[in-house]
């Protein structure tokens, strides 16, 4: 079991308490991998290295164990957890439908300004995908999943897509690393802004929903390559798989 990375000092903006500064950053470290599964977080040593002082840490804490990304381990030891099967399978299913409302809804308000900007995400992921650029890939879908946000004009599914997006990024960022997933991604973003340009509500629905699904099912397709890949090969994961594997479950 790892211990905690080494952590740069946060900054801490006067409108923002810090207690939420300390736990934004540690999520944040969680869900990007740099915290990643199996670490151990001591109180004392996050303080130290964030600049603050032990308590807004442990209430970050309590936070984090709440959102199920650490848990004990031990009696008295916290570490990263790594999300079972089952359980991205839940917030995969759960981001299925409400993708499909946000999409619904942006066919029904979105402006030519929304459209503009969906548009120029698309031309972008398309030389992504064809350069092989899955980090280059990755963002944009984040500014593609935001802005189709945007568009529906609810700040409130907004902000529960944004805690399940942040939830499944981890492992949403490495599907993009199993081969042709990434072109097939991109043609599946295209097909959500053709009906939504259309202003097909049911649609764009369902191309969102079936995006998410299609993404599950690479995830999962991916991680049983991998396997078989190294099992044949036996000599443990191929170059470069292992991190992949891991966040496939």
């Amino acid at each position: 079991m790892g211990s905690a990375a080494s952590l740069q000092p946060i900054e801490v903006a006067s409108f923002s308490p810090v207690r939420e500064a300390v736990f934004a950053r540690l999520r944040q470290a969680i869900v990007s991998g740099e915290l990643p599964p199996g670490t151990r977080l001591v109180e004392r040593e996050l303080a130290a290295q964030l600049g603050v002082s032990r308590t807004p840490v442990r209430e970050a804490f309590r936070k984090l164990e709440h959102e199920g990304l650490v848990g004990q381990s031990g009696r008295k030891s916290l570490v990263v957890r790594q999300l079972s099967r089952d359980e991205v399978r839940e917030i995969l299913a759960i981001r299925a439908t409400l993708e499909g409302l946000a999409a619904e809804l942006a066919a029904e308000h979105a402006r030519p300004s929304h459209l503009r900007t969906f548009r120029g995400l698309l031309a972008r992921m398309d030389r992504a995908a064809v350069s092989g650029d899955t980090a280059v890939l990755a963002e944009l879908n984040e500014q593609f999943n935001a802005s189709l946000y945007a568009a529906a004009g609810s700040p409130r599914l907004a902000e529960m897509l944004g805690s399940l997006r942040e939830q499944a990024d981890k492992f949403a960022r490495r599907g993009y690393e199993v081969p042709g997933r990434a072109a097939e991604a991109v043609r599946e973003h295209h097909r959500i802004v053709e009906a939504i340009a259309a202003g097909d509500r049911e649609t764009a629905a369902r191309e969102a929903r079936e995006h998410v699904r299609s993404s599950e099912a690479n995830l999962l397709a991916g991680r049983a390559d991998l396997a078989g890949r190294a099992q044949a090969a036996g000599e443990g994961w191929p170059a470069g798989a292992e991190s992949v594997a891991q966040t496939l479950l």
